[in-house]
């Protein structure tokens, strides 16, 4: 069966340009001290226990949650999987250095800290759309949920609920950045995520299908 070699390439720049907006409004966030999304939270946390960079830490754990995915339901995992694997914990360390040196948020206000925020958000979110809309796989943790409701049967929003509580949790537990974005992101996300993908995200697909045929 021969690879469509335009499409593929035209997806996978698109999944990291994805990605990146996510690390972007990641990295944003942290950086007015209002916390990450839960499971970058936690490794952020883990990490600097560990005396680990964010990059190096959130690849190895990955690359685990991956193996016992791809064993498990492989159909899950694609190029998009790996490119997020591989990309956002040294793209957030990336960003965050970058903005640290420009921001100096003792000296911003609570105000102006959480309208960046919110534009954080909405960055972080549209990467969420364009990334899941691309359809080349799920990243590692995201594929957690979807596993175990093909295996138990559960109904997928209260898994994904209780899988980012714990995150959560842990988060706490090892010190990462919970914040204001944590909580968003984990839990009230979905409607930005949707709106994202109804009107740009979507439409983006509907083009790249046009110009790869």
């Amino acid at each position: 069966m021969s690879i469509n070699w335009k499409d593929f390439l035209l997806r996978s720049l698109t999944s990291i340009i994805g990605i990146t907006l996510i690390s972007f409004g990641s990295a944003l966030s942290e950086s007015m001290d209002m916390g990450l999304d839960p499971f970058t939270a936690m490794n952020r946390g883990a990490s600097s226990l560990l005396d680990f960079s964010l990059g190096n830490y959130q690849l190895v754990v990955n690359l685990i949650v991956l193996a016992v995915v791809f064993f498990m339901k492989r159909s899950l995992i694609g190029w998009g999987s790996i490119f997020n694997m591989v990309l956002v914990g040294y793209q957030i360390d990336f960003f965050k250095s970058i903005f640290d040196n420009y921001f100096a948020v003792e000296e911003i206000s609570l105000v102006i800290r959480i309208i960046i925020t919110i534009m954080a958000i909405l960055i972080f979110t549209l990467g969420v759309a364009i990334y899941m809309d691309i359809e080349l796989g799920v990243s590692p943790y995201d594929a957690i949920a979807p596993l175990i409701t093909d295996r138990t049967g559960w109904n997928y929003t209260p898994v994904r609920i209780g899988q980012d509580i714990i995150v959560v949790l842990i988060s706490i537990l090892v010190g990462g950045p919970v914040g204001v974005a944590t909580f968003i992101t984990g839990f009230f996300a979905g409607t930005l995520i949707t709106f994202f993908s109804k009107n740009i995200s979507q439409p983006i697909m509907e083009k790249l299908e046009k110009n790869s045929q």
